[in-house]
């Protein structure tokens, strides 16, 4: 069975575009350095270097999440996508404000990986300035999370899998319309599996 898209709406094909590449390129960004300072602490002056995974450990569940979120979209039946679309959505919102945190508190950032460091409950004085790395990151959050509206939005107009995909078919019907069941066959003296059983030549 196959559904008509509407005008705008994405197939799966290019829904599956628009959110796994940004999402590879974002998983890609996380390894790098999103902020750069150095601490004023005596116990650590030297410069200091934080990946965006330090940085931001959620953002890698959360790209995570969206990936798996498109798998229900587009394989899913209509209750399914309905809670993947919503999934996808909060998860890559949820990227792109870690994300643009990070790009916009770079002392922070850097204060508290010092911090982590030397297994301080409080961050020293820091210097930090953000790296192109991040602004990157947060460019491919934004395409992510844009990405991932549109495939919500879009698969309401998708099918889910075929039929040869669904468990099993209708049980028959009796004579006045009830449902007869395996057990009826056995009780008759009858052998249910020869049922399925292939033709004999």
């Amino acid at each position: 069975m196959t559904s008509r898209l509407r005008p705008g709406a994405l197939d799966k094909k290019r829904a599956a575009l628009v959110v796994l590449v940004p999402a590879a390129l974002l998983l890609g960004l996380t390894t790098r350095a999103w902020a750069v300072g150095e601490s004023r602490d005596v116990l650590s002056q030297a410069i200091t270097e934080v990946t965006g995974g330090t940085a931001a450990p959620g953002v890698v569940g959360l790209t995570a999440v969206c990936m798996v979120a498109l798998l229900g979209l587009m394989t899913g039946g209509r209750v399914i996508r309905a809670v993947a679309a919503a999934v996808i959505v909060l998860a890559s919102l949820g990227a792109l404000a870690m994300t643009v945190l990070v790009a916009l508190r770079p002392v922070d950032t850097v204060a508290d990986a010092v911090a982590r460091e030397l297994a301080r409950t409080t961050a020293p004085a820091a210097t930090g300035s953000s790296t192109a790395g991040v602004w990157l990151a947060v460019v491919a959050a934004v395409l992510l999370a844009v990405g991932s509206l549109l495939a919500a939005v879009s698969s309401r107009t998708w099918a889910g899998l075929s039929g040869r995909y669904e468990r099993g078919g209708k049980p028959e019907s009796g004579p006045r319309g009830e449902v007869r069941t395996t057990w009826d066959e056995l009780s008759e003296g009858r052998d249910p599996t020869l049922r399925d059983a292939p033709d004999e030549t």
